[in-house]
């Protein structure tokens, strides 16, 4: 198993010194739990608990979705589907249950729209991380 996990903040519009993809370096075993939230209109969010050595200064990790890379208009919510697979969670677990040594990285895939412009989803990326 993987010993951390690794969120990649993606802003390719971000003016310099900050980068365009930025890494987050989470410990697998300072993971207590997660909860995913938003509805089918709202901003899509993934909450993680943390214990350990966050739990001192904080104890929540907030990771924001969207399907757009530029913070000029903000986050573009991806759109999910009642009833099916949060994409956000399966991928936290898929990243925490890789048996790789050292970084696992936490992969979005496409979402669950079939609009005809993205049959087969628009791709998802994470917008903004905050531990607090």
């Amino acid at each position: 198993m993987s010993k951390f996990i690794q969120f990649n903040v993606q802003n390719s519009g971000t003016a310099q010194p900050l980068e365009p993809i930025a890494p987050l370096l989470i410990n697998v075993d300072d993971i207590a739990g997660y909860a995913a939230s938003g509805t089918t209109a709202a901003a899509k969010s993934l909450v993680i608990d943390l214990k350990g050595r966050y739990a001192i200064a904080a104890d929540t990790l907030t990771i924001v979705f969207s399907t757009s890379t530029l913070t000029a208009g903000g986050a573009v919510a991806p759109i999910t589907v009642d009833g099916q697979p949060n994409p956000f969670v399966q991928a936290l677990v898929a990243a925490m249950s890789q048996d790789v040594p050292g970084v696992a990285v936490y992969q979005l895939g496409n979402d669950q729209s079939t609009l005809a412009a993205a049959p087969n989803g628009d791709q998802m990326y994470i917008f903004s991380a905050t531990i607090a």
